[in-house]
């Protein structure tokens, strides 16, 4: 890897990680725990140490624009910092790419439902979001505001300086990884009082769940260049996987491995279609 690219990434994961991380184990430490969404955006907290516990948490989600921000503006002052935002507000592309990312997370899900019943699960166990359903427009704002600003530093930056390293595919695996790693914090508070083998398991599918919905991501990022596509596919996926999953995915150990699954079957597809070298059909000269 090139020594600059190394540095730049090098900075850019430090900065991020110790942004969030900080935040987000502070919050776990003053007792965090997730509230249904309509309390949320209702601002209907138990207390006030409820409420900077949510605040200190949001904050954490920030951490990869922070760093993405900062490392930016660090290498190639405000050029690279407006190049960034080019990035971020490039809405004009092929409208196939909006409809693939409208269509293909409700697709995963739906195949996850399909296999769900046939292997005997109810089908009223799906789609049993916490969400009320005529909230999923203010939801997805939602998921733009947070999880979906992650992206101008998970593909507008990392993304970027690994592939002037590597192809497409070295890239999805190593960001992939990163990416997982980034929410580990998160993701032990949430499976940590069932006990040390199952987290483990836990933690394996879910970066393994990460690395193939990077590949996706790659695919959106390298075919369009645009930002504002990765924010929204970000927010959809999330969405989608809410309203269709709800929280079966967490209950059942079962029902948590076959979305993975079911992305890595897309993935596959992608590769074989695509080639691992740069996901576009177009050889790197």
């Amino acid at each position: 890897m090139k020594s600059e690219d190394k540095k730049a990434l090098i900075v850019y994961t430090l900065v991020t990680f110790i942004f969030t991380w900080l935040f987000w184990i502070a919050a776990l430490v003053m007792g965090y725990q997730d509230i249904p969404f309509l309390r949320y955006i209702n601002w209907n907290f138990a207390n006030q140490e409820q409420v900077y516990t949510h605040l200190i948490f949001r904050i954490g989600v920030y951490g990869p624009l922070i760093g993405a921000l900062i490392t930016t503006f660090m290498i190639s002052k405000k050029r690279g910092l407006k190049e960034l935002v080019k990035k971020i507000f490039k809405v004009k592309v092929n409208i196939k790419w909006y409809l693939y990312l409208f269509l293909l997370p409700i697709t995963i899900n739906l195949i996850v439902v399909l296999i769900g019943l046939i292997i005997g699960i109810e089908l009223n166990s799906f789609f049993k979001s916490s969400v009320p359903l005529n909230y999923i427009l203010i939801f997805f704002i939602y998921e733009i505001l947070t999880s979906g600003l992650e992206e101008p530093g998970w593909r507008g930056f990392a993304l970027e300086k690994l592939q002037n390293n590597y192809t497409a595919e070295k890239t999805a695996w190593i960001l992939g990884l990163i990416w997982a790693i980034w929410h580990y914090p998160y993701v032990i508070s949430l499976y940590i009082q069932g006990g040390l083998i199952p987290l483990i398991f836990s933690l394996a599918g879910f970066t393994m769940a990460i690395i193939g919905q990077t590949f996706i991501m790659v695919w959106f990022y390298n075919n369009t260049k645009s930002l504002f596509i990765s924010i929204l596919l970000h927010a959809w996926l999330n969405t989608s996987t809410t309203f269709i999953l709800g929280e079966i995915t967490i209950t059942n150990p079962v029902m948590g491995i076959l979305p993975a699954l079911v992305t890595w079957a897309v993935v596959f597809v992608l590769l074989k279609i695509y080639g691992g070298e740069t996901l576009t059909k177009t050889a790197v000269k």
